[in-house]
């Protein structure tokens, strides 16, 4: 087939703007295909052409072709031109509008990368205008591109393509996922303990179809934080298995009323490090019971580990995988999505002794879903220590961040937040129906994210935990993404929309 001819691309650069050029230009060109001003199979300047089209640097086209390659957006070959992605649609489906909003949020989901829009001017804030993305679960994915970043991928390049696939992942890779753990989280583990996944649902749905060949069962009962964050919500119930719902209060999991005996799951999953949407932190003396509590009902506890190297209050505690002596209760769940980007599609999984063999079988039957360029990248990544260096210097704007959203609504009379020890989201708690402060927030050009998906079970509402000190009713928004100068210009209209 005929390659098409190259687009002219109308992009304007603005010098004031306080992104890198880099950035301006992937947002920009990224934006272009959101809303299919650019189509699938598009053929795009050459470096070179967009360089002298913008009066940049060839090295800053360069870097924004290299960040719309790494996110799938582009596609490049050797001897072609870059072109929008022909699978566009799988890699980055396109909701409509109003089904984005209607959507729950999840902070292990990929969301749209369009997140520097500029709102809506006051005259302009209708239904129908563009909406600022506040929903929860966006990192801040401006800073990732640059020197490091781009040498990680042209290393990756030069690997050999004939390396016979390893079930687990790549042995490069899962050695600095553990040396990762062992620097960010104080976890020693071997590398033969770990393997790569596509992404914390995928690796959830490798641990469960792992958990139930164990026990020669095709369903399982799943135990879930109630209520908890929907993220992973729905893939226990996707592949048939039955939910139970667990309580929690403002310091996590109550472990005292989890069920025993022949009432206890098969599996637990909880959020020791960050309990949405209470904000808690499981503490050490439930930690420990949890695990007396799962030796002995022979429950597998799935700790899903999302956020806890974005901490900024107090010092993060053990792992239950670290304190689980016995090495057989425990597995956990990582990702890279907050760290870095969600459209990387990479997380890890730290497998309990007894589960290895069987994850390793049924990834030698099913294959890894990483493609070995993304692995090679990634372990460069890890071990030139830049995604150790990314994390510190986004912990500290993260936190500058959420210093902002906390001083925003110290007076605001019908809202209150929830605790925001670590993560890059604030739960609102408001006097008003969620449905008039979803709409009030739209008016005010802001798309934001439904407490009650916290609360939901499926399609069967479970009525608010006596145990919970919030009360289900309220937003939830990602402060993650905005920057310093947007977040100044848009808080006041979200303690505004919230109730004043």
């Amino acid at each position: 087939m005929t390659p098409r001819a190259t687009i002219d691309l109308t992009l304007v650069l603005d010098r004031s703007d306080p992104r890198p050029l880099p950035v301006q230009v992937a947002d920009g060109i990224r934006e272009q295909i959101t809303r299919s001003t650019l189509t699938p199979g598009d053929a795009l300047p050459s470096t070179r052409v967009l360089a002298s089209q913008l009066k940049v640097s060839r090295g800053t086209a360069v870097a924004a072709y290299d960040q719309l390659l790494a996110e799938g957006y582009v596609l490049a070959s050797q001897g072609k031109p870059t072109t929008v992605h022909p699978q566009l649609d799988r890699i980055h489906p396109v909701a409509t509008d109003q089904q984005s909003i209607k959507e729950p949020d999840s902070s292990h989901a990929v969301v749209a990368h369009d997140t520097r829009a500029t709102p809506a001017a006051p005259a302009d804030r209708g239904r129908s205008a563009a909406l600022l993305d506040l929903r929860p679960g966006q990192p801040d994915t401006g800073q990732v591109a640059g020197t490091a970043w781009r040498s990680a991928w042209r290393h990756a390049a030069q690997q050999p393509t004939d390396a016979p696939e390893q079930p687990l992942g790549s042995s490069d890779l899962r050695t600095a996922v553990a040396e990762h753990l062992r620097l960010m989280r104080a976890l020693p583990v071997p590398s033969s303990h770990i393997a790569v996944t596509a992404g914390a649902r995928e690796g959830l749905t490798l641990l469960l179809a792992a958990a139930a060949a164990r026990v020669s069962r095709t369903q399982l009962r799943i135990g879930l934080e109630s209520p908890g964050h929907p993220g992973l919500r729905q893939v226990p119930t996707a592949h048939g298995h039955t939910v139970v719902p667990c309580p929690v209060d403002s310091h996590g999991l109550r472990v005292d009323l989890l069920p025993t005996g022949r009432d206890a799951p098969d599996v637990l999953i909880v959020t020791p490090s960050h309990q949405y949407p209470l904000g808690g932190s499981l503490t050490l003396d439930r930690r420990l019971a949890l695990l007396e509590w799962a030796q002995r009902w022979d429950v597998l506890i799935v700790e899903d580990d999302f956020d806890s190297e974005l901490r900024y209050v107090g010092t993060p505690l053990p792992t239950l995988s670290d304190l689980d002596t016995s090495r057989e209760q425990v597995a956990l769940l990582g990702t890279f999505s907050t760290l870095l980007t969600p459209s990387l599609a990479t997380g890890y999984l730290v497998l309990p002794l007894n589960l290895v063999g069987d994850v390793t079988r049924l990834r030698a039957t099913l294959g890894l879903p990483v493609a070995a360029t993304t692995q090679y990248a990634l372990a460069h990544l890890l071990d030139s220590g830049y995604v150790r260096r990314h994390t510190q210097r986004m912990r500290a704007t993260y936190r500058r961040r959420r210093t902002a959203v906390q001083q925003a609504f110290e007076q605001a009379d019908h809202a209150r937040l929830t605790p925001m020890h670590g993560g890059i989201d604030a739960v609102i708690d408001t006097d008003l129906p969620e449905d008039t402060v979803v709409h009030r927030c739209q008016e005010a050009g802001l798309r934001v994210g439904r407490q009650s998906s916290y609360w939901a079970w499926g399609t069967r509402g479970k009525p608010a935990s006596p145990l919970a000190t919030t009360t289900g009713q309220g937003i939830a928004v990602g402060f993650a993404q905005a920057g310093d100068d947007a977040l100044r210009d848009l808080l006041p209209r979200l303690v505004q929309a919230c109730g004043g």
